[in-house]
C-alpha cells in the first residue's frame, strides 16, 4: 500500500514530496524481517520485491532526482544508476557501512543516541546527516539542491543520530528503535495501510511523473522494498 504527499509538512524532509510504503494487513510488512529495528519483526518480508523494485528505480521526477533507503542487504540493492532513483543501504553497524562501501553501494548507517560526529573508518568519512544539526535544515536545502542521500557516487557514509521515542533501542540487544513506530510519522504510516494505493508498483511511477520538473522525491519516510505476504 502506497501514500503519496506531494508536498511534505515533516520539518526533517522539507516541503519536498514523500511516500510512505506499508503492507496491507500489517504496516511493517514491507520491512525485513532481520532488520533489528523492527520491533515487529514476524511480520515483515523476507525477500525484496522484484517488481516494486523496479518501479521505484524508474521512480524519478522529471528531470528531478529521486532517494531512498533500506535495510534490506547491501547485496540485494542495485548499485545506483544515472537518471534512477538512488537506493541507500541502511546500515546498522560501521562494519555493515564499510562493507556496503565495497560493494559500491551508498550507505547510511543508524548510531546510538549521543555519538558524536564526523568519524573516519578504514579511510571512509561517516558525516551526520545536516538536517539533525540544525532546527533551520531540511532535504528540501540539502546539498544545494542535490541531498547528499541522492548522490549514488558519494564516497562517505551518511550517520543517522538514533531520535524517537525508541531511539534508546537503536544499538541494544532488544529488538526496536525504528522512528517510524511512534509519534505522527506512525500515524501516517498506520493510515498507509488503509487507505494507501494497493497497486504500489504502478503508483510510484505516476506519482513521480506527475510532479514538476526538477522536483526532490523521498521516497519510504517509512516503509520498505519487501515483498508484502
Amino acid at each position: 500500500m502506497l501514500k503519496t504527499v506531494r508536498t511534505s509538512a515533516n520539518r526533517k524532509t522539507g516541503p519536498i514530496a514523500v511516500t510512505y510504503r506499508a503492507g496491507q494487513h500489517a504496516t511493517l510488512a514491507t520491512c525485513p524481517k532481520a532488520c533489528p529495528l523492527n520491533p515487529k519483526g514476524d511480520q515483515g518480508a523476507d525477500l525484496v520485491d522484484p517488481d516494486y523494485l523496479a518501479a521505484v528505480r524508474q521512480a524519478v521526477p522529471p528531470r528531478g532526482q529521486a532517494w531512498t533507503y533500506s535495510h534490506f542487504p547491501a547485496e540485494t540493492l542495485p548499485a545506483p544508476a544515472a537518471g534512477e532513483t538512488v537506493i541507500n543501504a541502511s546500515c546498522d553497524t560501521i562494519d555493515q557501512a564499510l562493507a556496503a562501501v565495497a560493494l559500491g553501494r551508498p550507505a547510511v548507517v543508524a548510531a546510538p543516541a549521543g555519538t558524536v560526529w564526523p568519524y573516519t573508518a578504514a579511510g571512509v568519512r561517516f558525516v551526520q546527516c545536516p538536517a539533525e544539526l540544525s532546527e533551520n535544515f531540511s532535504c528540501a536545502q540539502c546539498g544545494s539542491g542535490r541531498p547528499l542521500c541522492a548522490r549514488g557516487d558519494r564516497d562517505y557514509v551518511i550517520v543517522f543520530v538514533a531520535h524517537g521515542q525508541a531511539a534508546r533501542l537503536v544499538g541494544a540487544d532488544q529488538a526496536g528503535g525504528c522512528y517510524g513506530t511512534g509519534g505522527p510519522v506512525a500515524l501516517a504510516w498506520h493510515g498507509t495501510r488503509k487507505t494507501g494505493a494497493p497497486d504500489d508498483a504502478a503508483a510510484v511511477v505516476r506519482f513521480a511523473r506527475s510532479l514538476p520538473p526538477g522536483s526532490l522525491l523521498r521516497h519510504h519516510v517509512v516503509g520498505d522494498l519487501g515483498r508484502d505476504r
